[in-house]
């Protein structure tokens, strides 16, 4: 409490822990932002009750004056008192429940891979690797993977990543293909409807082939000396005829 803060430090912002809350991850993103700053140690002690608030405050404040000598001592005071709040660790063996569901797409699927691995208390580079090459659906990834496997868990992820951009974008061109397909075809059918429509002819005629339709002509009355002229002579008398 001796040691004087810098004038020109600038304390970071910190998400505040009010005693509910894990304490390691608190303590860790409190470790991570003061030392990239650099400070001393008697720095981090001094700052470190700003993070707190409710309950949490009022436990360091209480502390007896003289009981920490260090930050390192000052986190496992922190970490003891609020080891009920920490959440349980899972063993890497739980990898093995973690498979890519059928039609999960492998973007949404590494999301959801590497959200299970940040709950993993300690991951061996090897054996992990393995676990998601196992994950993954029968593909072509997978078969990359087993023929070609890589030297490290970070190279296989890479990879993963990589096909999962291409699959993503193959999605998106085909969505933009088939929307355009639909879109010529409306197009030509509105064409269609714009056309006059032709009657349509009955089955086996042409429309050429009309019956030819001539207009009725009366045949004139001939006289009746001239029909008599023409008419066949009568027929020869028979014998009962010439006996009487």
């Amino acid at each position: 409490m001796t040691y004087k803060i810098p004038g020109d430090f600038k304390f970071p912002e910190q998400a505040t822990f009010d005693g509910s809350g894990d304490p390691r991850e608190h303590l860790l993103s409190y470790q991570a932002k003061m030392q990239v700053l650099g400070v001393r140690d008697p720095v981090m002690c001094r700052a470190f009750l700003p993070t707190l608030k409710g309950s949490a405050q009022r436990w360091l404040v209480a502390l007896p004056p003289g009981s920490i000598h260090s930050f390192e001592e000052l986190a496992d005071h922190f970490m003891s008192h609020y080891a009920a709040n920490i959440k349980p660790q899972k063993d890497l063996t739980h990898l093995g429940d973690v498979h890519q569901e059928e039609g999960e797409s492998l973007k949404t699927y590494l999301a959801r891979w590497q959200k299970e691995i940040q709950s993993i208390e300690e991951v061996e580079d090897q054996t992990t690797l393995t676990f998601f090459i196992e994950s993954l659906r029968s593909g072509q990834l997978y078969r990359d993977l087993r023929d070609n496997r890589p030297a490290t868990y970070a190279e296989a992820i890479h990879m993963a990543n990589k096909r999962a951009n291409t699959e993503q974008a193959m999605k998106h061109k085909r969505q933009c293909e088939v929307g355009g397909f639909a879109s010529g075809k409306r197009t030509r059918a509105e064409g269609r409807e714009r056309r006059p429509k032709m009657t349509r002819q009955p089955e086996g005629r042409r429309p050429y082939d009309r019956p030819a339709v001539h207009p009725y002509r009366s045949v004139p009355e001939r006289p009746v000396h001239e029909v008599q002229a023409v008419a066949p002579p009568a027929p020869p008398p028979t014998d009962d005829c010439a006996m009487n």
